[in-house]
């Protein structure tokens, strides 16, 4: 083991899920122990960053969010605080920890499941084109409605935005949108508390397409780069991981 993973000193706690869906994190710690480590398996504690920037720096986000969203495509949007205050800004109460989808400025489905979604997207698909077509009609220029778009954050101090707290959104879901309707937000101070982003759907294919640098919405008509990582990918490596001990 000590040649593949890292050992470092953990808290161990657990938080209220019941009071996080209201917004508020509370904790309970039961001690600090020794553990493997290795961040594509491991959960880091759960924090929820509150300081009058965070505020700020959230409502211009999801005043950006608001515009975008106002173009009739269906939103499926993560779990979390930032897009929860995007939901909020447009007068819609979002699930914390739920995957919710936003429509023409409506909840159209709250805490929806895996099998919610792909019902919904299968009502979304543009129709098939008709015999004699040579490559149909892209839905950009039919006329019709926009193509769907999932907007995630990274969750906390983990920095995962697919699979760890949004498993709803699953590679079957993830693949119907496509890679590019992926929108990632987050605050410039949360981005900087990560030294990537990380995806573990469980198709480690899909992982890989998601990968690299991409944009990260962080204020208003703002966008910043940063490394999207396969948790797969990610072992006890000095260059990816601090802090370990007995390497």
């Amino acid at each position: 083991m000590r040649e593949e993973i890292c050992l470092r000193d953990t808290e161990i706690a657990d938080v209220d899920e019941e009071l996080y869906r209201h917004g508020e994190l509370q904790t309970r710690l039961y001690g600090v122990a020794k553990t493997p480590y290795a961040p594509a398996l491991l959960q880091q504690r759960k924090q929820i960053y509150r300081s009058a920037d965070e505020d700020w720096a959230q409502q211009e986000i999801a005043a950006f969010a608001a515009e975008f969203m106002a173009d009739g495509a269906a939103y499926i949007m993560g779990a979390g605080t930032t897009t929860a205050r995007i939901a909020a800004l447009m007068g819609l109460e979002k699930t914390l920890l739920g995957v919710d989808v936003v429509m023409n400025g409506k909840l159209i489905l709250r805490d929806a499941s895996e099998k919610d979604l792909l019902d919904l997207l299968a009502k979304l698909e543009p129709p098939l084109p008709k015999p004699g077509d040579e490559k149909g009609i892209a839905r950009d220029e039919s006329g019709g409605e926009p193509a769907p778009r999932i907007i995630v954050s990274p969750i906390g101090a983990q920095g995962f935005l697919l699979g760890r707290g949004s498993q709803q959104i699953s590679p079957s879901v993830v693949r119907k949108v496509g890679p590019d309707g992926i929108i990632i937000v987050a605050t410039p101070h949360k981005l900087r508390q990560l030294p990537y982003l990380l995806v573990d759907s469980g198709d480690q294919d899909l992982d890989a397409q998601l990968s690299g640098v991409r944009q990260v919405v962080v204020g208003y008509r703002l966008a910043q780069n940063k490394m999207v990582r396969s948790a797969s990918d990610i072992r006890c490596n000095p260059d990816l991981v601090s802090g370990c001990f007995e390497c």
